[in-house]
């Protein structure tokens, strides 16, 4: 093994927690982001870093499991044409509205860009799906026994108004499926922003804003469209909504020939995305599957959450279980066409490092970029002793030799780096 097989990042750091809040910065990768868990904006430095060591300078990039888009955005505004790819709705409805758009939508049927966020804005609220299902009938007394809580009932009317405008919209063949995604990435980030969680749709906070009543100021605040900041890095960028596993061995078809970098980040862990975001996917769909208005039905509590079920048959995602996830990942980097694969993954996942790392070796020349990185933790009571995992960037050379001597010299390396992480310091 060289000494250049594993090292740290030694990139700045790109993200900045204050200049880049999704809610107010004018930076096109950072504004309008989702929460969203495993979203890379912190670690950038570290998937920039990777791509220097394929020394690509533009060409094309797949974002393969893009999520949240950061990775996709970053991508774009590096050079690269951009394939960003996701099978949840709500994934790829904001792909297509902020990453394959290099300009906002003329929205000429409608009077212009302008006139349809003013409009939209100024709906009168109704009392809609949202409204009856997913909000409380008073926000000033809420039933927390029995009623749902993800939004106020005064921001859910006006989501419910602003969807079902979009849908009359797009029924009377006013809207163009760009210009629909444009307005749906607004919207989309509009309810995570207001919504009465974590970030996270698989529960809600009891009361508004929790036992400590923190961001009151976007809970309780009216929920506003804001028109998505875009750039135009005159290249054809693509949004695609597949199976990843799919995708990859089509990648050539769609491209128009073999992608220069491809991008994987596949989920981590055993959640879902489609039930962690089973709200923003509802709001993308616009199909209100049936659910009761209230949890609590004859003294049972029934579908707290009114978490959909479809992503059990139609989206199930090999890489949430620890039994599937090693083999999903074999059969993903065997298939790739590609010059160059860039794989983010951490030492707490699904799959076994070891194993990872041999599946990669397997297709190439391997280097990897670590960086300890906090844990992320639901709750303080369910904290570890263990406060950091490692973090990190595999870069294989699909064009060069297979490493397989050198796997199990990179894990101990990556071993090496996460014992040697900052010890907890909880306050």
């Amino acid at each position: 093994m060289t000494l250049a097989t594993v090292r740290p990042s030694t990139c700045a750091r790109i993200h900045h927690p204050r200049r880049h809040a999704a809610v107010r910065t004018g930076d096109y990768v950072f504004s309008q982001l989702i929460p969203y868990i495993g979203n890379k904006r912190k670690l950038l430095h570290l998937i920039d870093e990777a791509v220097r060591l394929t020394g690509c300078e533009g060409g094309v990039f797949v974002d393969l499991f893009t999520g949240s888009t950061v990775v996709g955005r970053w991508a774009k505004r590096r050079g690269f044409r951009v394939v960003a790819n996701d099978w949840e709705p709500y994934s790829h409805e904001i792909a297509r509205g902020t990453v394959a758009l290099n300009r906002p939508p003329a929205l000429a049927a409608l009077g212009g860009a302008q006139a349809v966020f003013d409009h939209l804005n100024a709906l009168r609220p109704i009392r809609g799906y949202v409204a009856r299902h997913l909000c409380p009938v008073d926000d000033e007394n809420p039933d927390t026994a029995r009623e749902r809580m993800f939004f106020t009932q005064a921001n859910g009317r006006r989501i419910d108004a602003i969807r079902e405008q979009i849908a009359a919209w797009e029924a009377a063949g006013q809207l163009s499926g760009d210009e629909r995604a444009y307005l749906l990435a607004a919207l989309l980030y509009a309810v995570s922003y207001a919504s009465n969680t974590s970030g996270v749709f698989k529960a809600f906070h009891n009361g508004w804003g929790g036992r400590t009543g923190t961001a009151l100021y976007r809970i309780r605040g009216r929920l506003t469209l804001t028109p998505p900041v875009l750039l135009d890095n005159g290249l054809a960028n693509v949004a695609v909504c597949q199976d990843a596993q799919q995708l990859a061995r089509r990648l050539p078809d769609v491209v128009g020939g073999r992608p220069d970098i491809v991008y994987i980040d596949p989920p981590y862990n055993q959640h879902p995305y489609g039930s962690n975001y089973h709200v923003l996917n509802t709001v993308a769909l616009w199909d209100k599957p049936p659910i009761n208005p209230r949890f609590l039905v004859d003294g049972k509590i029934v579908s707290k959450s009114a978490i959909r079920t479809d992503w059990r048959d139609q989206r199930r995602s090999s890489y949430n279980s620890r039994k599937t996830a090693l083999a999903a990942l074999e059969e993903l980097i065997d298939s790739l066409v590609a010059r160059w694969a860039i794989v983010s993954y951490s030492t707490d996942g699904n799959i076994p490092l070891e194993g990872l790392l041999a599946a990669l070796a397997r297709r190439g020349t391997l280097q990897v970029i670590t960086e300890p990185y906090k844990r992320y933790r639901v709750s303080t009571p369910r904290m570890s002793a263990k406060s950091h995992n490692v973090e990190f960037a595999a870069v294989v050379d699909l064009a060069g030799a297979p490493s397989l001597s050198n796997v199990n010299a990179i894990a101990d390396a990556i071993r090496s780096c996460e014992r040697a992480a900052p010890a907890d310091r909880r306050a």
